[in-house]
């Protein structure tokens, strides 16, 4: 006779479904019901979006629902996608980030310091910003997962040295000499009608979502966010989950300060201040309408097309900047609530 072959497992996914477990059965009435109302609230927010779109073509008629229009969204709306495809996998982990709009700032004012005083290539700069993007990341790991710092606080105390360092580097100054041609491309150049930068902003969100749902590394995120101990017990180091998603974040957010800079073919002081709540509007907005109060990256799609539908058709109709914060602030409000109060249910 055979001796037969141990099942391996895999601890993340053990973790998992300890922490899941199993749903409690219900009668088929009352179950079917619970689905159908859950089944149809993805179907209510999609229809929500077309009417926001009808709506606004019907005002602008000539001008919005143009190919041009769009593809101009896309590419002006490629860095909110890469920031928010960030925050989501830190929220997964159940902390959050308020130091990437500083990092966009440091991040961008090294790649353009070190392409127009240095004259170093483009290709060399976009990877010094990675790496110092990662750096800010390994930094708020580090207070967050082993100094057991609250993450407000402490990704609040990195982005304020950020932004220290970037104000000690460029004394506050506008720098728009010296930036290579093939750096601004990178935003300018299109391929079958899209910006390269906006290609490869489609291609993270690929990689996001299979990451996420495809991979060790994502079951181990989600498990962690569920209920970490199990994690833990499972053998898994959920402070190097911790870190491992916070230098995600921070690389991105240092692509994000490579994508304002291309975008303005400079650098200039505070760039990335008016990027800290769009991101997490658009998450918890997919989290809320179509992730079921779970944040994911698809979901998270979805809250960047629909804050980036918004905010067009706004400017569009000669909306104040002020009225445009005003109604993503209530969006955002009403996005956390939708989604905790889902994530009870």
């Amino acid at each position: 006779m055979s001796a037969v072959e141990p099942k391996t497992i895999d601890p993340a996914a053990a973790a998992t479904k300890a922490v899941a477990g199993h749903p409690p059965r219900t009668k088929a009435g009352g179950g079917g019901a619970a689905r159908r109302i859950l089944l149809g609230r993805p179907a209510i927010a999609i229809a929500f979006l077309i009417l926001l779109v009808g709506y606004f073509t019907l005002r602008l008629p000539d001008t919005y629902l143009t190919s041009d229009n769009l593809v101009s969204v896309l590419q002006q709306e490629s860095t909110l996608l890469i920031l928010a495809l960030g925050v989501t996998f830190v929220l997964v982990i159940g902390e959050f980030d308020l130091s990437y709009a500083n990092t966009i700032g440091l991040t961008g004012a090294v790649s353009i310091m070190l392409m127009s005083r240095s004259g170093v290539s483009p290709v060399v700069a976009i990877v010094a910003a990675l790496l110092v993007g990662a750096a800010i990341g390994i930094a708020n790991g580090f207070a967050v997962a082993w100094g057991r710092a609250p993450a407000f606080i402490a990704t609040l105390a990195v982005g304020s040295v950020a932004t220290g360092i970037e104000q000690l580097l460029t004394s506050n100054e506008t720098i728009a000499n010296g930036i290579p041609n093939s750096y601004l491309s990178f935003t300018l150049n299109t391929h079958l009608g899209l910006a390269w930068s906006t290609w490869l902003a489609l291609l993270l969100v690929v990689v996001a979502i299979v990451l996420m749902s495809f991979t060790t590394f994502g079951r181990r995120v989600r498990a962690t966010g569920l209920n970490p101990t199990a994690v833990t017990l499972a053998g898994i180091s959920v402070n190097r989950v911790r870190l491992a998603a916070f230098v995600l974040m921070g690389v991105l957010a240092g692509l994000a300060g490579v994508y304002v800079t291309s975008q303005g073919g400079s650098y200039f002081p505070n760039s990335g201040a008016g990027l800290l709540l769009p991101p997490y509007s658009a998450v918890f907005l997919g989290a809320a309408v179509i992730g079921r109060g779970r944040f994911s990256p698809a979901a998270t799609v979805f809250g960047v097309a629909f804050i980036a539908l918004l905010e067009r058709g706004l400017t569009m109709l000669d909306q104040k900047s002020a009225v445009i914060q005003l109604i993503e602030g209530v969006v955002l409000l009403a996005a956390v609530v939708l989604a905790r109060q889902e994530r009870k249910a």
